[in-house]
Order: C-alpha cells, then sequence, then structure tokens
C-alpha cells in the first residue's frame, strides 16, 4: 500500500471522533505524518498531531469502549469538531501531494429517484429512456491560495465540487451521465473565537460561488451568488447557515430566472459526529407562502479506517441543476471517502 497515500487518506478523511490519548508518539504514526506534512512543518507538530486523540481515533475507529473513558485535553479551549479539523488542514495547505477535502467525498453505487427529469419537454429531439435507479458520486476539493491576509488572521482559497448522476445501469441509452454539476468557489476566511450560550463562532467566509451543469440551450443552467457563512460549534456538534444573494444576469442570458424561488436565498447544516459516526441535516426555504425548499440527511458510519458506510436522503427541490424547479425524493446508499468532519 502506497504509504503516503494511506497517510492523506488518515489525515483527511477521517473524523475526529474521541479517542485514548497516546503516551508517546507512535512511530508509525511520525512516519506517515511526515510524508504528508509541508517542509514547513516542524517535528514537534508532528509530534503534538501523533500524541493527540486525533491519531489514536484514526487507528482505532471502534474501540468505543476507550473513546467513551478519554478524557480529551484539545490544543484550544472548548475546541470541537471544526477546529480539529482546522489543525489537521494545517499539515496539508503546503504540500503539493495532498488534496484536501472541501465539502463530504463519496460514491452512491445505488441512489433511487421517484422522478427523473423530463428531458423530452425542453428538447424534443432528444428521447432517453431514463432509469431511476443511477450511480451519483461528489467530488469536492480546496486550495490554499493566500495566507495570513489581516496579520494573523483571514485566508483565500478556492474549492471546487462535482456533483455527478451516472445512469451506470441504463444499457439500453448507452449508460450516459444525466447531469453533472460544477461548483468553483473563491472564499475568504477569518477565524474567530466568539462564544454565545456554549456555542463558538470558530470562523466566517464572505464567498463567491458560480454553479452550472456545463450544458449548451436548452438544458444550460447556471447562477452567481455572493455568500456569507457563519459557522459554529459545540463540542462533538456543528453548524453553518449561509445566506446569499444571486448575481444578476441580463434577461436574455438567465437561463432559470425563478430558481430562487425554489432553492430560496439560505441554507442552514448541522452535523453531529460522535464516535467516528455522523449525522448531517441540511435545510433551504424560499420563505415564501409556497413553502419551497428542501431537506437533506445523512448518516455514516465506518466500515474500516479508509471509508465510511454512507446512506443519504433528499426530498424537495435543487438536487441537481436541471431538476431545480422539479420537486423530487432520492435515498442512496453507498461508501463516504471523506467527510464534513
Amino acid at each position: 500500500m502506497n504509504c503516503r497515500y494511506f497517510c492523506t487518506l488518515i489525515i483527511l478523511g477521517v473524523s475526529a471522533s474521541l479517542a485514548t490519548p497516546l503516551q508517546a508518539a507512535s512511530p508509525d504514526c511520525l512516519e506517515l505524518a511526515a510524508q504528508s506534512a509541508s517542509e514547513s512543518t516542524t517535528v514537534g507538530e508532528l509530534r503534538d498531531l501523533c500524541q493527540s486523540p486525533l491519531w489514536s481515533a484514526a487507528t482505532n475507529p471502534d474501540d468505543e469502549t476507550q473513546q467513551e473513558q478519554a478524557v480529551v485535553e484539545p490544543k484550544h479551549q472548548n475546541s470541537g469538531v471544526v477546529q480539529q479539523r482546522f489543525e489537521l488542514e494545517r499539515f496539508t495547505h503546503d504540500n503539493p501531494f495532498v488534496l484536501t477535502p472541501h465539502r463530504s467525498n463519496y460514491i452512491l453505487p445505488v441512489s433511487y429517484r421517484d422522478d427523473m427529469f423530463d428531458y423530452n419537454s425542453l428538447a424534443p429531439g432528444i428521447d432517453i429512456q431514463q432509469d431511476n435507479i443511477e450511480l451519483e458520486f461528489q467530488l469536492s476539493i480546496k486550495v490554499m491560495i493566500w495566507e495570513s491576509i489581516f496579520e494573523n488572521n483571514g485566508y483565500l482559497s478556492m474549492g471546487y465540487t462535482n456533483r455527478s448522476f451516472w445512469q451506470a445501469y441504463n444499457s439500453v441509452s448507452s449508460s450516459p451521465f444525466r447531469e453533472t454539476n460544477h461548483e468553483p468557489e473563491l472564499m475568504l476566511t477569518f477565524t474567530n473565537d466568539w462564544e454565545w450560550q456554549g456555542f463558538r463562532n470558530v470562523g466566517n467566509q464572505l464567498i463567491f460561488n458560480h454553479q452550472s451543469n456545463g450544458r449548451s440551450e436548452p438544458l444550460s443552467r447556471s447562477w452567481n451568488r455572493l455568500m456569507l457563512n457563519f459557522i459554529f460549534e459545540r463540542d462533538r456538534f456543528a453548524m453553518s447557515f449561509k445566506p446569499w444573494y444571486r448575481l444578476k444576469e441580463e434577461r436574455e442570458d438567465d437561463n432559470n430566472p425563478d430558481i430562487e424561488k425554489y432553492l430560496g436565498h439560505f441554507e442552514w447544516m448541522g452535523i453531529y459526529n460522535w464516535h467516528n459516526r455522523t449525522l448531517s441535516l441540511m435545510l433551504r426555504n424560499n420563505l415564501r407562502s409556497e413553502n419551497k425548499g428542501a431537506v437533506e440527511l445523512g448518516w455514516s458510519f465506518p466500515i474500516n479506517s479508509r471509508v465510511k458506510a454512507y446512506v443519504k436522503y433528499f426530498n424537495g427541490y435543487g438536487e441537481s441543476l436541471i431538476e431545480y424547479n422539479n420537486a423530487i425524493e432520492s435515498i442512496g446508499i453507498g461508501v463516504l471517502i471523506s467527510d464534513w468532519l
């Protein structure tokens, strides 16, 4: 097994659940971490990582008895799951051989949806026989561009998320990719330590977001947004509130002028992580009398030290851009390569 690849998965893809602290740095951990860390990372920083509960959780994900008895002393007072992820990401920013996850990365070999988009209604020449069961996957990465913009705070990063819906089992129609959404983002992030009622505001972001399906008319869908993202944590719970403003386009160039009616103006997400299991909930709503929006529920648990089993349920509008104005219900089962936390 490639040591560099294995180390990357441990540092980036495994959630930081509670575990028994190590009394001494593991030689295996030091060897693996040294290969993934950047040249500027000190030996002391590597040793701190290998003596922390993060490494123990990665190497013993199923040892629940030890996890429950552990006494964790995080580097930051009141440190939670988001802060722990921030600390893990420090080891990847300057390493050109490591890809840092942005959102979750997953593959759902079985994804069922109750209603398929009728392409023939927009493009009569396209007559595709569609299966209700398809393969869905998401790839999401980010890279640091500029650190310490304002003294010791503020950094600029770029993210990219690809979400694809593949009719992999539809041999009649030659197994086409039904829809692929591309979502590049430019993010200005500020860390914070403000606390209220036990919730700590650990970060705030200003985001320029573009989302499109890369198609030509009449199947083209796209929009540009300016977003704010407020990130909070409390122990094993994290949440984000992301309001946005859509940047207007010329009406003749706008192929989805009513998209806000269905996807609204904000997204809220809550994530709870314990013993390397993660429960996530995403909510959107247009806050209008017709009450259009979406809910997405995710549940993941470890299969081994590298991947997790993943179940995802979606109900509402906007699972993909081509069907933003078509309400669907879907459920998928597969594996999670990197989690939110």
